[in-house]
C-alpha cells in the first residue's frame, strides 16, 4: 500500500528537478555556444577587465545572442516561477481575483520631497511659457491603480507616505495657479473596476469617466471647443487582451494556465461621421485640445473618448514609454506646435512618476523654455 506522505514528498521535489533540468540545459547550451559558435570575448579578457566586469558583460552579451535556447529558457524560467510559485517577477505584484500591480507604484523614493518642489517648479516653467503663447494648461494627474483598486490588493501594502501624495501635488500646483482635474471622484466610483486587472492602465470605462471628467472642468473654465463632430459608436466582438503587467512578467508568449489570464473586453470603436463631403483642397481647423503624456492617453480609447465627450477633435501627441516630460518636450520642438497652436494642452501625468527623480536633462530643457519679453 503506498504511503501518501510519501507521494506528497515526491510531489515537492518536482519544482527543484524542473529549476535542475533548466540550469542544466542552459550550461550545457552555454557551453555549445562557447566551443561550437566562437562566442565573441571583444571585452578582452585581461585581469582589467575582469576585475572590472566589463570581461563578464561581453561574455553575458554573447551568450544571449549566440544561445540557440536563450529566449526559450527565459520563458521558461518565468513559466516555473508562475506555475510553481505564483512570481511574476520584481516588477509586477500579485492581488487576488486575477487582478496584477505595478511595482513601481509602490516605490518611496528617497528625497521626495525636493523632487516634489522640483517637478512643480518645473511644471510652472511650462505653464509659464504656455501663457505666453496664449495657450492653456490643464494638468491630470492619474491616480494609482493600487490607490484605488484596494479590494482586490489583497495583502500589496501601499507606504502611509504615500497617502496624501495626490494632494499635496495638487495643492502645489494651485500655489501657482495652475489648473488641474482631479480624477479621484469619477474613478473611485467603479472601485478600482476602472482600471484592466492585467494592464497599468485605465480600460475603456475609466478612460470614458476620465474624458467626461476633463471635458466637465474645460466647459466651467470656459476653455471647451464648440461642438462640431457627431460620432457612432459600435462594439467590437468581445477577446483576450493580455496586459502589459503579464508582459513586463515575460509571460506574454505563453496561453492560460501558464501565465495569468489577461482581461476579456468588447472594445468600442468610435468613428467620426463628417456632416459633409470635405474636398482636398477644403482648409481643416486644427484641434483646439492637444493631449501629451504618457501611454495612459494611448490606452483605453481615451482620445476617442475625449473627441465623443467634446464633439470635437483632439490631437494626441504623448508617448508610449516616456517619463512626465518627454511629450512636452517632443512637441513642443515639433513645427506643428508653432504653425498650428491649440488653444488648451491637457497634460496627463501618471501619480507613480510624480517623485521619481528628475533628469538634469528634464532640468535642462525647463529651464531653457524662452518666454517672449513684454
Amino acid at each position: 500500500m503506498n504511503d501518501p506522505s510519501i507521494s506528497r514528498s515526491r510531489w515537492r521535489l518536482l519544482p527543484g528537478f524542473a529549476l535542475a533540468a533548466m540550469l542544466a540545459i542552459g550550461l550545457i547550451a552555454s557551453l555549445e555556444a562557447l566551443i561550437f559558435r566562437h562566442a565573441d570575448w571583444s571585452g578582452g579578457f585581461s585581469l582589467q577587465a575582469l576585475a572590472g566586469g566589463d570581461a563578464a558583460s561581453a561574455l553575458s552579451k554573447s551568450l544571449q545572442k549566440e544561445m540557440p535556447f536563450a529566449a526559450a529558457l527565459v520563458t521558461a524560467d518565468r513559466v516555473f516561477g508562475w506555475v510553481a510559485l505564483g512570481d511574476l517577477g520584481p516588477r509586477v505584484r500579485r492581488g487576488c481575483d486575477g487582478w496584477l500591480f505595478l511595482a513601481d507604484e509602490l516605490v518611496v523614493h528617497p528625497g521626495r520631497e525636493k523632487v516634489f518642489r522640483a517637478r512643480i517648479a518645473m511644471i510652472g516653467r511650462v505653464a509659464t511659457f504656455l501663457e505666453s503663447r496664449s495657450i492653456a494648461l490643464v494638468v491630470v494627474p492619474v491616480p494609482d491603480k493600487s490607490r484605488l483598486a484596494t479590494p482586490y490588493l489583497c495583502g500589496i501594502e501601499r507606504a502611509p507616505v504615500l497617502a496624501d501624495r495626490l494632494q499635496r501635488f495638487a495643492a502645489g500646483l494651485k500655489t501657482r495657479n495652475i489648473k488641474a482635474v482631479d480624477l479621484l471622484p469619477a474613478l473611485s466610483a467603479r472601485d478600482g473596476e476602472g482600471y484592466y486587472r492585467t494592464d497599468t492602465h485605465w480600460n475603456e470605462q475609466g478612460a470614458r469617466r476620465v474624458a467626461e471628467a476633463i471635458a466637465a472642468n474645460l466647459r466651467r473654465w470656459e476653455l471647451a471647443p464648440a461642438a462640431q463632430l457627431t460620432f457612432e459608436l459600435t462594439a467590437e466582438p468581445g477577446r483576450e487582451r493580455v496586459g502589459d503587467l503579464i508582459r513586463l512578467a515575460g509571460l506574454d508568449q505563453v496561453s492560460p494556465p501558464m501565465r495569468p489570464r489577461g482581461d476579456f473586453e468588447s472594445p468600442v470603436r468610435i468613428r467620426q461621421i463628417p456632416k459633409q463631403a470635405i474636398g482636398i483642397l477644403d482648409d481643416v481647423a486644427a484641434p483646439e485640445v492637444t493631449v501629451i503624456g504618457t501611454s495612459f492617453s494611448r490606452r483605453g480609447n481615451f482620445i476617442g473618448s475625449m473627441s465623443l465627450v467634446l464633439a470635437a477633435p483632439v490631437a494626441n501627441m504623448a508617448q508610449d514609454g516616456g517619463g512626465v516630460f518627454t511629450a512636452a518636450i517632443d512637441y513642443f520642438r515639433n513645427p506643428a506646435f508653432a504653425e498650428t497652436p491649440p488653444r488648451v494642452i491637457v497634460w496627463e501625468i501618471p501619480e507613480r512618476l510624480l517623485d521619481e527623480p528628475i533628469t538634469p536633462s528634464d532640468e535642462r530643457w525647463a529651464e531653457a523654455l524662452a518666454v517672449p519679453s513684454r
